[in-house]
């Protein structure tokens, strides 16, 4: 066992960990990464190692509670998406491995918990957000933040209940990012450093496609709404968000390969047009060539014979 590896993977992890319960969106997305480089880099047993002495740490510093969620989501993701990347599998297939079982845990949890309570989900969530929004308007208002207080009243409650309601989306896109984010972070520092791990081929993010038998996975949570229920609705939409940001993606991948090969533009100025294009209505249309693509195949990616 490489001590030093298990020593520097531990603390890297419990800081990022501990400093994502304040800062989550920049901390979190990379917790899984020092994970993911010792049991790629070193062994299975330096990481494993590791995560268990985080888990120790995190419940003396903060508790079990949140020591079971370093383990179950963060330590978890680590494995999956180390031991993909061990075994060369693609990008999309290694994110999903590394979001999935972090997705069903929590969905695992989340269900033992309200079915032993017999509680509604959305509805204690929602009332939750709605004491919290109470309480921040009291705070802000104390503060004499009217801007801010005006700010927060102008929120109707019909946007927080829908918020509510597309919640496992929202949840499942939020652990595909963090998996999506470690998983391209560990892979470019893999590449950067050879003889550090397996000889991994540098990923074009502008030649990336979404498996073509996956937009079936669309067509089926777009029949859904055909069915009048509005359970069937609310359904509906938790499935097509993820598909139609899937297909964004694959959408944004297609314009930065015409503006990469074609166009010759330097990567600041691409990622300047990208945010544009995103921030406007013309965000539709990148969704729409993105699935159009599977079958016109604009970059001749395929080949005559299409692959999933």
């Amino acid at each position: 066992m490489n001590y030093r590896s298990i020593f520097i993977a531990t603390i890297q992890t419990v800081g990022l960990f501990l400093c994502g319960l304040f800062i989550p969106i920049l901390a979190w997305m990379i917790t899984p990464v020092p994970l993911i480089l010792a049991y790629v880099r070193n062994s299975r047993s330096d990481s494993l190692t590791a995560l268990g002495l985080s888990t120790i740490i995190t419940t003396f510093i903060a508790g079990w509670h949140m020591a079971i969620f370093l383990l179950l989501i963060f330590g978890l993701m680590a494995v999956t998406e180390a031991e993909s990347l061990r075994r060369k599998l693609k990008p999309e297939i290694s994110i999903l491995a590394g979001a999935l079982p972090s997705v069903v845990v929590i969905g695992f949890v989340m269900a033992y918990y309200f079915i032993h309570t017999g509680k509604n989900p959305f509805a204690v969530v929602e009332t939750y957000i709605q004491g919290e929004r109470a309480e921040a308007l009291k705070l802000y208002g104390n503060l004499g933040f009217k801007e801010v207080v005006d700010a927060i009243s102008s929120i109707p409650d019909a946007s927080i209940h829908y918020f509510v309601l597309l919640l496992p989306c929202i949840l499942t896109l939020a652990f595909v990012s963090i998996a999506a984010c470690s998983y391209a972070i560990s892979r470019s520092i893999i590449i950067r450093k050879p003889g550090s791990g397996p000889i991994l081929a540098p990923a074009v993010f502008g030649s990336w496609h979404a498996p073509d038998t996956w937009v079936w996975g669309l067509i089926a949570a777009l029949a859904i709404f055909l069915v009048p229920a509005e359970t069937a609705k609310i359904a509906g939409w938790n499935l097509v968000i993820p598909f139609a940001t899937l297909y964004l993606i694959q959408g944004v991948a297609l314009m930065d390969y015409f503006l990469k090969a074609k166009m010759h533009l330097h990567p600041v100025v691409r990622i300047l047009i990208h945010s544009i294009i995103l921030s406007l209505p013309s965000i539709l249309f990148v969704i729409v060539i993105g699935i159009v693509d599977i079958w016109a195949d604009f970059r001749k990616l395929r080949g005559p014979v299409q692959k999933a």
